[in-house]
């Protein structure tokens, strides 16, 4: 927010009042005593931006000076007039407004006023969730102040959730472009480190060939320096001489014949041997696998190997031969997850994998609900016992847009594709039934807000 030069700026928290460096301010407060006698107030000019900046409602704010003060309190929502009876000093007010700070703004743990108020409906309780350290702070119920919060609970900006939203979804968006040019760094990065370690090798094989070389020319040359001139070689071309090399030549022959007979028999019975292992070994990881489907357990051992987003899809595309993006959708399903783990931590986990394929595709979105129908009453079926808690994680995750979810539990039918009867289903959207609940007790709570803002102005 931006005041300009019009007013001065403070920091929030007086432990924080010296530090010049503090980025959390508000602005200092301005009054203005108006009328006399009985009909003395005092004007908080600028009460607006001072909760604005500590991201209360004015209201609040006001009501704590009334309780405080002992004073009756006016707000005015056209032109954020705020006024408090009686002459009051802007030292005195922003004394009472320090005490509201560390009661009401103030995190517990950290002291940053990045707080959010929470209100449960049940007990009526306040707590205010920190946005710095997660500190999760309960508020003195015992304050009058509190009572008035609860019967007039803050109202929720639509707008910022949406743009929050949108903020995740990009955030999420630019990891996932930083971890495909990662991968594609790595892989350039070992083409590399292969083409070098060829390089160095052809290298090695080259200079090795080149030292052979030379050890032979100095052998050969030793060796005439050793023989001279007065030797003579001469070959006995007799009848007696060329028929005993004959011989010689044809035992030598039979001998080596025998000793490559031996080596190919050994050869063979070993192959024949790793012939038969290997025929067992597939026998029996046929007979483990026949009920699932081959393409399931190819994209299954794929994506464990690449464990790259777009590879895997890209591999379901092209490589598997599988047409509607439904039966896409169940085949990612029960490649990614594991059966024996609970599936809304592992949607989590791979929510890079399901965002990739369903982005903001609503006819996906209600296949890869149809999808879970399937795993969790016929794969995994402990997650049939908390399909609430899956439709809240793919709610949560932006996987699956409210629109959709409403949708398929309307539509008993939705997953007849997939090979679940009609029974099953309802069975399946009963267990669901609490997480459709919350999202109507949500509509209702928004609803009554609008009504209740439709009757202020």
């Amino acid at each position: 927010m931006n005041w300009g030069n019009k007013m001065a700026l403070v920091n929030i928290g007086s432990k924080n009042a010296s530090d010049q460096f503090y980025r959390y301010k508000m602005p200092a407060i301005e009054q203005r005593i108006e009328g006399r006698g009985n009909g003395i107030k005092t004007n908080i000019v600028n009460l607006v931006d001072i909760a604005k900046a500590l991201a209360r409602p004015p209201t609040y704010v006001l009501k704590w000076f009334g309780f405080e003060l002992g004073a009756l309190t006016k707000f005015e929502e056209k032109d954020g007039k705020s006024i408090v009876n009686g002459a009051h000093d802007a030292k005195v007010l922003a004394e009472h407004l320090e005490s509201f700070i560390k009661k009401f703004v103030q995190c517990f743990s950290c002291g940053n006023p990045e707080t959010v108020f929470s209100i449960d409906k049940r007990t009526e309780l306040i707590s205010m969730k920190c946005k710095a350290c997660g500190h999760v702070s309960d508020c003195d119920a015992r304050h009058k102040l509190c009572n008035y919060i609860v019967k007039n609970p803050p109202v929720k900006d639509k707008s910022k959730e949406k743009k929050d939203k949108q903020l995740r979804r990009a955030e999420q968006e630019r990891e996932n472009e930083g971890a495909e040019l990662d991968a594609a760094e790595e892989k350039r990065k070992r083409k590399e480190e292969k083409r070098m370690k060829k390089l160095q090798a052809e290298q090695q094989s080259s200079q090795n060939e080149s030292s052979d070389k030379d050890k032979r020319k100095k052998k050969s040359s030793k060796e005439d320096e050793d023989g001279g001139d007065d030797v003579e070689w001469a070959t006995d071309t007799s009848a007696a001489a060329a028929k005993a090399r004959a011989e010689e030549q044809l035992t030598g022959n039979a001998a080596d014949m025998v000793t490559v007979s031996k080596e190919l028999k050994t050869q063979l019975s070993l192959t024949q041997e790793s012939i038969k292992k290997e025929e067992e070994e597939e026998s029996e990881s046929e007979s483990e696998s026949e009920e699932e489907d081959e393409r399931i357990t190819k994209l299954r051992a794929y994506a464990a190997k690449v464990n790259d987003v777009d590879q895997t899809l890209e591999f379901l595309d092209t490589k598997l031969g599988v047409g509607s993006d439904e039966l896409k959708v169940y085949f990612l399903i029960e490649a990614i997850l594991d059966d024996e783990k609970p599936v809304p931590v592992q949607l989590k986990k791979k929510k890079a994998f399901l965002a990739k394929f369903v982005a903001d595709d609503e006819k996906k979105q209600r296949g890869l609900l149809n999808a879970l129908e399937l795993y969790a009453t016929d794969t995994n079926t402990d997650a049939y016992k908390i399909f609430a808690a899956i439709l809240n994680a793919l709610y949560e995750l932006d996987l699956c847009e409210e629109k959709c979810i409403r949708e398929w539990f309307d539509d008993v039918r939705s997953a007849k594709k997939f090979g679940v009867d009609e029974k099953t289903a309802k069975a399946v959207r009963k267990q669901a039934a609490s997480f459709i609940e919350f999202l109507n007790d949500d509509d209702d709570d928004d609803d009554s807000e609008d009504d209740s803002e439709d009757d202020s102005d």
